[in-house]
C-alpha cells in the first residue's frame, strides 16, 4: 500500500523538526473533532481495511488496482480472457465491413458496442471515431453520459491532447455533475496529474455546488483535490462525511481507503489539533497493518517531540528506525531518534554555556 507522506524533505533531521512545527502552527485556529459517529466510522474504516488486506493476504492475492483512466481492474498475465479479444477482434471486423458499405448505420448500442470493443483492443483512436459515430447517432441522448465518460478515457489513453482538451470542457461545462460522477473522477486524476490550478478550482467550485449527491469515490478525489490546493479544512470535512459512512468499502482500493484513514489525522495536524492527530495516530499505530502502524508511531514520535517529551520521541523514532522499510520517511526516523535522545540527555545532564542552568528556570 501507498501511505501518504507529509514529510518529503531530504533534509537533516533539524529541517524536517522545522516542518512539523511549521505544519503544526500553520492554523489559527483548531478544526472540529470527529464527533462519536464519525470517530467510530474511522476505526470501522481502519479495521475494515485491516481485514481485506489480511483476507487477499491470506489467498495469496495481488492487491487489485484499477487500470486508470478508465476504472476498470487491471488484467493479470495468465489472465484467460485474452481469448475474448478473438471474438471482439471479429465482431469489430464485421461490424466495420457493414459500415464500409454506407448502406447500413449502426444503431447506437451497436456503434458504442463497437467503440468499447476498440477499447479493449487498445485500438483507442479506432474507439474515438466510434463514440463519435455514436454521438450523431444518438439522437435521443440515451447514451450521452456514456460517451462523454469513455470518449474522455480513451483521448487520455491515446494521447490524443485535442481530444482530451475537448472532453474536459465538457465535463467543465457539465450540469448536474453528480449524475457523472466517474466522468468527474477521470477529469479529477487527469487535472492533478497535469497540475492545472485553474481549471481544479473551477471543478471544485462545481462539485461543491451538488456535496450531498456526491458518491463516495467522488468525494475522495474531491477532497484529494482539495488537499492538493492546499485547503485543509475543507478536505478534511469531506474525509469526515466519507468515514462517517462506517466499515464498507464503498468501492474504493485499498490504496484509496489508505490514503483517507491516514490522511484524516495528518490534516488535524496540519490545522493544529495536536490532540485530536494524536488520537488517531495511536489508532493507527496499533494496527495490524505494519505500515500503518510505523507511520503512526513515527508521526506519535514527532508529536511527542514537539510537546518536549523527548524520550518518548526517541523511542517512537527508533521503532521505526528499525522495522521494515517502508519509505525515506524512516530515515528521517533514524535522524530523528538520535536527535531525540540528544535533547533528552540535554535535559538531564546539562550541557555547558547554560544548558544546565536553562533547565533549571
Amino acid at each position: 500500500m501507498m501511505l501518504h507522506r507529509a514529510l518529503r524533505t531530504t533534509a537533516g533531521p533539524l529541517a524536517v523538526l522545522g516542518v512539523v512545527l511549521l505544519l503544526a502552527g500553520a492554523s489559527a485556529g483548531e478544526p472540529e473533532r470527529l464527533d462519536g459517529r464519525e470517530r467510530l466510522g474511522y476505526l470501522q474504516w481502519l479495521h475494515s481495511l485491516e481485514r481485506t488486506v489480511a483476507a487477499r493476504e491470506a489467498g495469496g492475492v495481488q492487491e487489485e488496482r484499477l487500470l486508470y483512466p478508465f476504472d476498470l481492474p487491471s488484467w493479470e498475465g495468465d489472465d484467460p480472457r485474452p481469448y475474448r479479444h478473438l471474438a471482439i477482434g471479429k465482431a469489430v471486423l464485421e461490424l466495420e465491413e457493414i459500415w464500409a458499405d454506407r448502406e447500413h448505420h449502426p444503431s447506437p448500442l451497436a456503434a458504442l458496442s463497437n467503440a468499447r470493443n476498440y477499447v479493449h483492443l487498445s485500438e483507442y483512436d479506432s474507439a474515438l471515431v466510434w463514440y463519435e459515430i455514436t454521438e450523431r447517432a444518438d439522437k435521443e441522448g440515451r447514451f450521452s453520459e456514456d460517451v462523454a465518460r469513455e470518449s474522455l478515457a480513451a483521448a487520455l489513453a491515446a494521447g490524443d491532447s485535442l481530444g482530451a482538451a475537448r472532453g474536459l470542457t465538457n465535463t467543465l461545462g457539465a450540469t448536474e455533475i453528480a449524475r457523472r460522477a466517474d466522468e468527474v473522477v477521470v477529469a479529477y486524476r487527469w487535472l492533478l496529474t497535469n497540475r492545472d490550478a485553474r481549471s481544479l478550482d473551477h471543478l471544485i467550485q462545481k462539485v461543491a455546488a451538488e456535496d450531498s449527491l456526491l458518491t463516495p469515490r467522488l468525494r475522495l478525489w474531491h477532497a484529494r483535490a482539495l488537499a492538493w490546493r492546499e485547503q485543509p479544512a475543507e478536505c478534511l470535512a469531506q474525509l469526515r462525511l466519507l468515514v462517517a459512512g462506517g466499515a464498507l468499502s464503498q468501492g474504493l482500493e485499498e490504496s484509496e481507503r489508505t490514503w483517507v484513514v491516514t490522511k484524516v489525522p495528518d490534516l488535524y495536524l496540519v490545522l493544529d489539533d495536536v490532540d485530536a492527530a494524536a488520537d488517531l495516530y495511536g489508532a493507527l499505530a496499533s494496527s495490524s497493518l505494519e505500515e500503518l502502524s510505523l507511520w503512526g508511531a513515527y508521526q506519535l514520535a514527532g508529536t511527542a517531540l514537539m510537546t518536549a517529551d523527548y524520550s518518548g520521541a526517541a523511542a517512537g523514532y527508533r521503532r521505526v528506525c528499525e522495522g521494515e522499510r517502508h519509505g525515506p520517511w524512516q530515515d528521517h526516523a533514524c535522524a530523528n531518534a538520535a536527535l531525540a535522545e540528544n535533547l533528552e540527555r540535554l535535559r538531564k545532564e546539562g550541557e555547558p554555556y547554560g544548558a544546565a542552568a536553562f533547565y533549571q528556570r
